[in-house]
């Protein structure tokens, strides 16, 4: 991997494993599977341990440990402080410091700009053990047909349109057919500034290593 700038890989597409180690914070009912509080992040110091659902943890995959979510799992999580919004795969358990609801994996902590401050006041939205099918839409109101299979290119995600069409704007310039796709989950809209159709996870990093020699931050997303 490219650390620092690169495609990050989101989480679960891993194999299965037997190993469960004990749960100490059970998963409970949320109304509405929808929860607000604060969330934290944790990198190098567990890189590479075995996370509760017996993966392995990898701080540059888009996961996510929590006390109340099913493993095996995604969930929308949104910075009510910025409006950026990413989504991960809950594959641990925790935080296990306060009465924080969530704990980031490096690289969403960083999509969500909270590594400085380490906390953030967040919403955080189930979507159940599959993506939520989208709906694709240009900066422009130029409709996509949804890729059925595949993978593409994601440079940032909000649950403001404003700021979406902005970084759709900026990106343009240098990746011509950049776009938007909004995802609806529970009557909130999120809006995700992404790029192209690959057949392949190796199709999608070798175009993605091009673009990220700008210094800009892209993440590799499964479609389908």
């Amino acid at each position: 991997m490219l650390f620092g700038c690169v495609p990050y890989i989101i989480g679960g597409y891993y194999p299965k494993s037997a190993y469960r180690p004990p749960a100490y914070y059970p998963p409970k009912y949320l109304a509405h599977n929808v929860e607000e509080g604060i969330a934290s992040w944790y990198g190098p110091g567990f890189q590479g341990r075995p996370t509760a659902s017996g993966q392995i943890y990898n701080m540059y995959d888009l996961t996510a440990a929590s006390k109340t979510l099913p493993l095996d799992t995604y969930a929308m999580v949104t910075n009510l402080e910025n409006k950026r919004s990413i989504e991960v795969y809950v594959n641990d358990r925790g935080p296990y410091y306060g009465d924080r609801i969530i704990d980031l994996s490096y690289a969403a902590a960083r999509a969500l700009h909270m590594l400085g401050p380490g906390t953030a006041l967040v919403k955080v939205q189930y979507l159940g053990p599959s993506h939520v099918s989208v709906r694709m839409v240009s900066g422009f109101g130029t409709k996509y047909l949804p890729p059925v299979a595949g993978y593409t290119l994601q440079f940032a995600a909000y649950t403001s349109k404003a700021q979406a069409l902005k970084k759709v704007k900026k990106m343009d310039k240098l990746v011509p057919g950049v776009h938007i796709v909004t995802k609806t989950v529970r009557r909130t809209f999120y809006y995700k500034v992404v790029f192209g159709r690959f057949a392949s996870l190796k199709k999608a990093y070798l175009f993605a290593k091009v673009i990220a020699k700008n210094g800009i931050d892209i993440y590799i997303t499964k479609l389908g």
